[in-house]
């Protein structure tokens, strides 16, 4: 069959090669924005929010001992990080940490208060620099009280660096002395 005279065919590549274009650029842009999304979600951290303390495990030097103590305990105690990179350990009204003196006496240590911090997080690990506290602690060695109540000493102020897992409701928090397991609030 021959075209009519004077007409000229018809291309349907032009149309055909438009769409094609416009529906990669579509599902080029739901790709990229689906993409941020995920990355957005991927890079919220773990680790930011309200913690309580479930189990803690430390080795402290106290000075009355030649070795380090390890305290258990802490049940009230909150872990607050915030996405700003600030965070808080609040011991409320009163924490309570018990252990045995290397003579085998009984040693505890209530802590009351917040303790501030600024911190940085890495994949697998956090650093906190001191920034303030308000907390106090009263050292017991065999339930009678060792001093005056005291307000608890900021470390150096150097960051102190801890190894973090984060998955779901469970975050553990450990170095050299310490072991702390949290539960999301």
């Amino acid at each position: 069959m021959q075209p009519t005279p004077g007409a000229t065919p018809r291309s349907y590549r032009v149309p055909i090669v438009v769409l094609s274009v416009v529906l990669f650029l579509l599902v080029g842009a739901i790709v990229v924005v689906q993409a941020g999304r995920a990355g957005r979600a991927a890079n919220t951290p773990c680790a930011v929010g309200e913690w309580d303390v479930v189990s803690y495990r430390e080795a402290v030097p106290v000075p009355t001992f030649a070795e380090a103590v390890s305290f258990t305990g802490g049940s009230g105690t909150v872990l607050r990080l915030a996405a700003d990179g600030t965070g808080e350990t609040d011991y409320g009204t009163k924490a309570t940490f018990a252990g045995r003196a290397p003579d085998g006496r009984l040693v505890r240590l209530e802590v009351a208060g917040p303790v501030r911090f600024r911190y940085e997080l890495g994949t697998d690990s956090i650093s906190v620099t001191p920034a303030g506290n308000a907390a106090t602690s009263q050292l017991f060695i065999d339930d009678t009280a060792y001093g005056p109540p005291a307000p608890v000493r900021d470390e150096a102020a150097e960051p102190r660096s801890f190894r973090l897992d984060c998955a779901g409701d469970a975050l553990t928090q450990e170095d050299d002395r310490l072991l702390v397991g949290y539960r999301r609030r």
